[in-house]
């Protein structure tokens, strides 16, 4: 058996980034793998969801019930199963972690840099384990894959040893503006949302600047009849965050309304009149490139990696000048010149961020592994 690659999906989680990601991108490889024999590891619990790969070519794994497991089984267990089954196989870890004790060759994908750039956010314990893995996977790697060109920048500025190992790129999105939206599946409460509303989606957490959107929106809450919603898990700090929506008692204006699933996502981004998205620190940005394909004028931050996806299609603000956050807010709101303006870029071509190009780039560094002429 030739060119055989392993991709480790054991985090498959749709709700997930990195989830989202191993789901995604094994789907458009193994449906194009041509020259490659791409097997897929799964937990048994997502045979479901991997419905078009022919079961001779999954590894399924059973009892991965936490982080906790899937981190011991992905650096103790899982590399001497591959070995013993494909020894010249190239094994893709879709995250920082890299299988440390692996005798295969190597592929991981590095999202962000966050551990190291917003040290605040991390717990002593969790940035220890972070710098130790990170620095070991990144020596074990043959090739790292760097979701942008933001996140290539930051990993050589920390590890500049990698420099010749790492190749961008970027992850597809998934354009469902077109899919049907099954109305059966969405809240009551989300239904009933009437009017005017901004949309916020992101676990909130302080990297996220969720607390920005809520001081920007008290600022203009008296100049617009729209309300704010903000959808997504609550997270570190997440209760200092929201308690600002009692201080400015705009309860009546604003909805928190927690984790919420694909069709009620899009029917909540179908009619949004702005989304925002002014995270301090991300690796890609995936929902603005969402929000936008249903045509929704996004504003976004102006830092990281953010405008090298979102290009010219957005409105991008220093995210922390709340004021210049709130000025655009209410342009877009109530200024309907500068509606038609910024409405002109939004449907730019998506071609760079699609997953079939995501797997067309990612087999074609599985094949500069196997010397294969491209």
């Amino acid at each position: 058996m030739e060119n055989v690659v392993v991709f480790n999906a054991l985090q498959t989680s749709l709700s997930g980034g990195i989830g989202r990601y191993c789901y995604e991108l094994s789907k458009a490889m193994y449906l194009n793998k041509n020259d490659i024999d791409l097997k897929i590891v799964i937990r048994s619990q997502d045979l479901d969801k991997y419905n078009f790969v022919d079961r001779k070519d999954l590894i399924v794994i059973n009892n991965i019930n936490s982080g906790k497991d899937r981190n011991f089984f992905e650096q103790f267990k899982l590399p001497k199963i591959i070995f013993t089954m494909f020894p010249k196989a190239i094994i893709h870890y879709p995250d920082t972690m890299a299988p440390i004790m692996s005798k295969n060759k190597v592929i991981i994908t590095m999202h962000d840099m966050a551990f190291k750039t917003l040290e605040d956010e991390f717990s002593t314990k969790t940035k220890i384990w972070k710098n130790f893995i990170t620095k070991k996977s990144v020596k074990k790697a043959d090739k790292i894959v760097a979701i942008t060109k933001f996140t290539k920048s930051e990993i050589e500025k920390y590890y500049p040893e990698t420099i010749d190992k790492i190749s961008v790129v970027y992850n597809g999105f998934n354009d469902f503006s077109k899919e049907e939206i099954n109305i059966e599946n969405i809240k009551k409460s989300i239904l009933d949302i009437k009017g005017k509303y901004i949309l916020s989606v992101n676990t909130i957490t302080p990297r996220k600047n969720i607390g920005g959107i809520i001081n920007a929106f008290n600022i203009i809450k008296d100049k617009t009849n729209a309300k704010l919603i903000i959808a997504g898990k609550e997270g570190w700090k997440s209760k200092e965050i929201l308690s600002l929506i009692d201080k400015y008692d705009i309860k009546d204006r604003v909805l928190v309304i927690g984790k919420i699933n694909d069709d009620e996502l899009k029917y909540l981004y179908k009619k949004a009149s702005l989304y925002i998205y002014i995270s301090f620190y991300e690796g890609f940005g995936l929902s603005p490139l969402e929000a936008m394909s249903f045509g929704v004028p996004t504003i976004v931050s102006n830092v990281t990696s953010i405008p090298e996806v979102v290009g010219d299609r957005a409105i991008k603000v220093n995210p922390n000048n709340i004021e210049e956050i709130a000025n655009q807010i209410y342009r877009v709101l109530e200024d309907e010149k500068y509606l038609v303006e910024i409405k002109k870029n939004i449907y730019k071509s998506y071609i760079n961020f699609s997953w079939e190009n995501c797997a067309k780039e990612t087999i074609y560094l599985y094949k500069s592994l196997f010397n294969i002429k491209i």
